[in-house]
């Protein structure tokens, strides 16, 4: 639709254009979603890819660094 050029085209632009050459693999990725919907006990997020499981990674630790430096002020709210 011509109404949608402006905003979703150059989305659309951009997916056709990368078909093929993004760095994983979709026929995995997909295999592997099914697998984790088919698990006993799925996962609330499933990473997928050295990138992204890196970068999930990174922002843990920063989390965890930041709650231990202001964990005692955070404890110390509690009755």
């Amino acid at each position: 639709m011509p109404e949608y050029a402006d905003t979703v085209g150059p989305t659309r632009a951009y997916i056709h254009g990368n078909d093929g050459y993004q760095p994983g693999d979709p026929a995995k990725a997909g295999r592997t979603i099914v697998e984790a919907l088919d698990a006993d006990d799925p996962p609330l997020r499933l990473v997928l890819g050295a990138d992204a499981t890196a970068g999930v990674a990174q922002r843990l630790s920063a989390l965890s660094e930041e709650l231990e430096a202001w964990r005692a002020v955070g404890e110390d709210t509690a009755v």
